[in-house]
């Protein structure tokens, strides 16, 4: 079982978790906020992702903290959020999202019926294959923003293996 914490509104959650859980079948996707991150700090999340603000206190960051040591990707929406200062470690691959150049994955064109969606830094996935830099068309969720788009998009890439369109032999 894979487990990935996303922090989001409950309505982006909700379609995330539904469209990740259609495409890896063993992942289990579980919505982090104010109220639950205590309780969370003993599940090994795989990936964390970032999705929209949250206002934590002191004490929840440290039991954010404390979630993101074991983690192999935290996914950062850094449009609407700065928590990759606080959570910055040497072992966690961070993946930033957003509509600046600055990101690794960002949307080059938005349109009704399809985003462009550039990685512009190479990363690597779940099965150690090197994905290098390009652009994928696809096409938006309904009811979702180019945000959560981008987050479902970034976390196929990584988890599933026909999604490895810029693979580097």
């Amino acid at each position: 079982m894979i487990f990935f914490g996303i922090i989001s509104n409950k309505k982006d959650f909700n379609i995330i978790k539904l469209e990740i859980e259609k495409s890896i079948k063993d992942a289990s996707i579980i919505l982090i906020d104010k109220e639950n991150i205590e309780n969370l700090q003993n599940i090994k999340f795989e990936a964390l992702i970032i999705n929209s603000e949250i206002n934590l206190d002191n004490k929840s960051i440290v039991f954010l903290q404390k979630i993101c040591k074991n983690l192999k990707y935290l996914i950062v929406n850094t449009d609407k959020n700065t928590y990759v200062n606080i959570l910055n470690n040497d072992r966690i691959c961070i993946i930033t999202y957003g509509l600046n150049h600055k990101c690794t994955v960002t949307a080059s064109s938005i349109k009704e019926e399809n985003i462009m969606i550039a990685l512009q830094r190479e990363i690597i996935d779940r099965y150690g294959h090197l994905m290098i830099i390009g652009e994928k068309r696809v096409k938006p969720i309904e009811n979702l923003d180019v945000y959560g788009t981008m987050t479902i998009f970034i976390i196929k890439l990584l988890y599933l293996k026909n999604m490895q369109i810029w693979t580097k032999k």
